[in-house]
């Protein structure tokens, strides 16, 4: 086993030059929360000084308003879902805000800055029958339960906001709820589709393609609404709702057996096996599968699937009736074993790639790849120094690709050797820019770059912007809580594997698709503001190009609470014009040539050793 960490004797710090993108200018304001900059990050700052609203989990413009679904103290349900109710292990009962309130909430503020964030909704709670079959008499208990753990994407459709809510632990089933107005309330909230929750199941994509809208099941179903106007759905058939507890990977989990209804004017026009071999059983996938992501190009309804055992998967459809309501799906990124007609084999080749988030920009579908987490919950679960080897073993960071109305695939971000490369790109990067945007040229191949995700893409005055989510956070956390020394080790090691990028999400921006440069890379814009970045912000969750000229940025921080940042780009008049105050600032780019001169002077004075 391969496990070599390029350890240097120095911590050295990386000039940083300020670059004008394209002649632009960034003033960017913290929009929620302590609003003073530089952030402190040990301050509880989540919407409505709230550090349960772990994401900006969804995040739409609609009307006067920014909307934003949060989920709620994300990562102690996580850890409490893997190890049950009561203290939590590895001293991590202080990482995460104590437990109050599992709710989803959506929160909304007016566009125009006037006023605070509002509680727009909050998720109401249905009752439960459970039924657990594994004792003599099966025991049946019964209980109030929260019916959405979060609101997990945002789409505006036809004139109406459509809401996808996220079914997980004890929640019957997922929805998608409708708004039918700009200037209506929560009264006004409707119930369009209802799934079931099948031992995890639930709702996570949604698209619009030949006017109708879809959304994607865990399970593989593709739903497409009959009308531009989905209708409300009636009662929920059986009160209450009955579920089974069940064992899934030695964890329990509760399975709807209750027919849910909730699909009038919907048609299934793909499921599990328009999609072969794609894993999406609850004991293989765990909740964390299904379908991701959706985007229209070029007459075509492209659809990603997440698979945590064989790496994302990628089909195209365009309406052609295959069988009944299903329609034909042609595979791109597919298992050759039974779609030998795909281009690519699932995860390009490699099983750590394990979903697919995609835009549209350019005359492009930009594509950037997931990281796979089973080898991290397998720490969690068990923590060894055999399951540390693993994750060292498997560790790929994420890439960016894009692809053409032929779909003809080239890789923008990425590596062409190494752990994380794929054997069907050979050639550099055209950014030049290693996976996870990896510049440390002091480690030659191996590639250790903490970024976990390409979370979100948008486009906004002709620019891609790209949001990571780094996991050296929750690495960090887990090695000040941890009672032994592989993860301190560790952690200490990919500090020095990355002097140039410090905990916190990334964003990045382009013009034309290759050349591409970070506007910050420590979670916070501390760049910018002369302070530290916000370790805490780990993701970049969600992205928002607003009608005002706005680009709205949505974390994911579950242990002081989630931000929402607006980021304003003002074109200079004269080439050459950079930041100044008021929070005006120049894209950051990394100095690069400083390293090129830095490193063969490492080498000559043997500061550098290999460890094996």
């Amino acid at each position: 086993m391969r496990r070599r960490i390029a350890w240097s004797a120095f911590v050295f710090l990386v000039l940083l030059s300020a670059a004008v993108v394209g002649a632009a200018t960034f003033n960017v304001e913290k929009w929620s929360g302590v609003t003073t900059l530089p952030v402190n990050p040990e301050t509880v700052d989540g919407l409505v000084s709230d550090p349960e609203n772990s994401y900006a989990w969804a995040m739409a413009e609609y009307g006067d308003y920014l909307y934003v679904g949060t989920n709620r103290n994300y990562m102690r349900q996580m850890f409490e879902s893997m190890y049950g109710e009561g203290p939590l292990p590895m001293g991590l009962d202080s990482a995460f805000p104590p437990k109050n309130d599992y709710a989803g909430k959506i929160y909304r503020k007016r566009l125009d800055g006037a006023g605070d964030w509002e509680l727009f909704y909050d998720s109401p709670r249905v009752s439960v029958t459970f039924i657990d079959p594994s004792t003599t008499p099966p025991t049946v208990t019964s209980e109030d339960v929260i019916l959405d753990y979060g609101y997990r994407t945002m789409e505006v459709y036809n004139g109406a906001l459509y809401i996808v809510t996220y079914s997980f632990f004890k929640s019957p089933y997922s929805r998608v709820l409708k708004l039918p107005t700009p200037t209506g309330t929560s009264a006004d909230l409707q119930e369009v589709l209802r799934v079931a929750n099948k031992s995890g199941s639930g709702l996570r994509s949604i698209g619009v393609y030949n006017g109708a809208l879809f959304i994607g099941t865990e399970e593989l179903n593709v739903w497409r609404s009959d009308s531009s106007d989905p209708a409300p759905q009636g009662p929920i058939p059986e009160l209450p709702i009955r579920m089974a507890v069940v064992k899934v990977m030695d964890r329990t989990v509760y399975s709807t057996i209750s027919e849910v209804g909730g699909k009038a004017g919907w048609k299934a026009v793909g499921d599990a096996s328009c999609f072969p071999g794609v894993a999406y059983l609850p004991q293989e996938t765990q909740g964390w599968g299904g379908l991701w992501d959706f985007i229209s190009f070029n007459g075509w309804l492209y659809a990603s699937m997440a698979d945590p055992v064989n790496g994302f998967a990628l089909y195209k459809s365009d309406g052609t009736p295959a069988s009944g309501d299903l329609w034909i799906w042609v595979p791109i990124v597919a298992s050759l074993d039974v779609n030998p007609g795909a281009q690519f084999p699932q995860g390009l080749g490699n099983d750590q790639n394990t979903a697919l988030t995609m835009a549209v920009f350019d005359g492009y579908v930009y594509a950037g790849t997931f990281s796979n987490w089973k080898d991290l919950i397998a720490y969690a679960m068990n923590p060894s120094e055999e399951a540390l080897d693993a994750i060292r073993e498997h560790w790929t960071p994420p890439q960016v690709y894009r692809f053409d109305a032929n779909d003809a695939w080239e890789m923008i971000v990425g590596d062409n050797s190494g752990q994380a490369a794929s054997p069907y790109f050979e050639n550099p990067s055209l950014s030049g820019w290693r996976a996870g945007f990896y510049d440390n040229a002091v480690i030659s191949q191996d590639n250790f770059s903490t970024n976990r995700y390409i979370w979100r893409m948008t486009v906004l005055d002709g620019r891609l912007f790209m949001g990571t989510m780094d996991m050296m956070t929750i690495l960090e956390v887990l090695a000040e809580n941890s009672s032994g020394d592989t993860m301190p080790d560790l952690v200490f090691a990919l500090r020095q594997a990355n002097p140039n990028n410090p905990p916190g999400f990334d964003l990045y921006i382009t013009e034309d698709g290759v050349n591409i440069q970070p506007i910050t890379r420590d979670g916070g814009f501390g760049e910018l503001f002369g302070g530290t970045g916000d370790r805490y912000n780990y993701g970049t969750r969600t992205l928002v190009s607003a009608s005002d000229g706005n680009l709205y940025l949505g974390t994911a921080n579950p242990f002081k609470g989630c931000q929402v940042w607006r980021i304003n780009i003002e074109e200079d008049q004269e080439p050459g014009g950079g930041g100044g105050g008021g929070g005006g600032c120049s894209a950051i780019l990394p100095e690069r040539f400083f390293l090129l001169f830095l490193v063969p002077l490492l080498l000559f004075l043997g500061v550098i050793r290999q460890v094996k």
